[in-house]
């Protein structure tokens, strides 16, 4: 008895329209519809390695070592420079009689190396920090980490496959999934093409949000080794009359930049974890907006910090005002409570 193999199922993302030669028409059709439907499924896979690589790429022992020799190369530049800016102001320090201001300035440029290297260190343990935070992150979503569960509400999903004899891992979209249905419904005659027209929008939205979010993250890598390389430009400035904001800029940036990993992987959990309950193309659009305004989070998290700064600012300077102008109406009340004490007795 012959064994009939079972035949495999069509391919909805690859249609046949079962046209006749000379049925350009349909012919015209099925190719515009294979064109979409094989774009689809390669966008599927773009998504899939951008979304992957945004939270699961740190930055290695490499890298950080890179930056600690350009750090180097920076104080051997940035240092004749401090110690002539501060020699500048000491004298000048010294003709208005300002001594607070001769030792704060000595003080700066003493501690200028040691204390960019010490920011710099605690830049690469809280790098550490934040990567360990945004793993967490990543890891609760139930079924696998962040970045499979938000490609289950795309509707792929890692599925092995053999190639060449060896089995390897290829994103598939769901059989359950929006994408899958609207192939399955474009794949049924040339009148359903515009079911691929609407998959590809779908998916080209996703594809572009998880680009934008990649290229934010490995941006954030990047930022990240920049200003450890280059802080003593803006570090060694600390202490020096009208160049400390230099390091107070340097100080919110790289803050900024920390927290903007654990605050993207927040959004997008939070919107996967709002999603993963419901399939249609809202929930979608949904999560791909969340992945469009996580890219965005070094921007945001940075203005955050700059704004919590300066508040911070501002709260101690008018604590330190209140607190003179009660001093102040306290010396001129005191002369006038005298008085009234005089006047008391001699009554």
């Amino acid at each position: 008895m012959l064994a009939i193999a079972a035949a495999a199922p069509p391919d909805p993302f690859s249609p046949n329209y079962s046209c006749f030669v000379a049925d350009f028409g349909c012919q015209s059709s099925q190719a515009l519809a294979q064109f979409m439907g094989s774009t689809t499924k390669n966008l599927g896979d773009f998504t899939a390695t951008m979304i992957a690589g945004s939270f699961n790429v740190n930055i290695d022992q490499g890298s950080w070592n890179i930056a600690h020799s350009q750090f180097l190369f920076w104080i051997a530049v940035t240092a004749p420079v401090i110690l002539i800016i501060a020699l500048v102001q000491i004298g000048i320090a010294m003709i208005l009689q300002d001594w607070s201001r001769i030792g704060r300035t000595a003080a700066g440029a003493a501690l200028a190396i040691p204390f960019s290297a010490i920011c710099v260190w605690g830049m690469q343990k809280a790098s550490g920090i934040t990567d360990d935070v945004t793993h967490t992150l990543t890891s609760v979503v139930q079924g696998g980490d962040l970045s499979q569960g938000l490609l289950r509400v795309l509707g792929l999903f890692d599925a092995p496959k053999q190639i060449h004899g060896t089995v390897m891992k290829t994103m598939q979209f769901s059989q359950d999934g929006v994408i899958w249905g609207m192939a399955t419904q474009g794949a049924q005659g040339p009148g359903a093409v515009g079911e691929y027209v609407m998959a590809l929008i779908i998916v080209a939205l996703m594809a572009i949000a998880s680009l934008f979010l990649f290229v934010a993250m490995s941006i954030r890598e990047f930022g990240l080794l920049a200003l450890a390389a280059m802080a003593p430009v803006g570090l060694m400035m600390i202490g020096q009359p009208k160049l400390t904001a230099w390091a107070q800029s340097w100080i919110n940036v790289s803050v900024g930049l920390l927290i903007a990993k654990p605050l993207a992987a927040g959004v997008v959990l939070l919107a996967v974890e709002l999603t993963k309950t419901s399939l249609s193309i809202g929930v979608i659009l949904v999560a791909a907006g969340a992945v469009m305004a996580a890219s965005f989070s070094p921007l945001w998290a940075t203005k955050l910090v700059s704004f919590a700064g300066a508040e911070v600012g501002t709260a101690l300077h008018h604590r330190f005002s209140v607190r003179d102008q009660f001093s102040r109406a306290s010396t001129v009340a005191a002369p006038v409570r005298a008085a009234a004490r005089i006047v008391k007795v001699g009554r």
